[in-house]
């Protein structure tokens, strides 16, 4: 869990440079890619990943933390799945 909060702050520092190599960039997005669609998280870290994902040039990223925050929502019986299966 560790070596994720540290590819999540790398992928967000990498994010707000307006100048950033292109190769360090793309595997920074690559691997918050893997930690966003694997790992479960807390569902802030889901909404957030989504809109980074999106800075990264993923189509539907932002949507797809959102959906994926409201199941996690409801894997904590904070909210009703069915909810999250009505999420465009």
């Amino acid at each position: 869990m560790k070596s994720i909060s540290i590819a999540v702050c790398a992928a967000l520092a990498l994010s707000g440079c307006t100048i950033v190599p292109t190769g360090p960039a793309q595997q920074a997005c690559r691997l918050l890619q893997v930690a966003s669609s694997e790992a479960d998280m807390a569902p802030a870290w889901y909404i957030d990943a989504g809109a980074v994902l999106e800075r990264c040039g993923q189509q539907g990223a932002r949507a797809d933390g959102e959906r994926r925050a409201c199941f996690a929502s409801a894997q904590g019986g904070y909210r009703d799945s069915k909810d999250c299966e009505a999420m465009p």
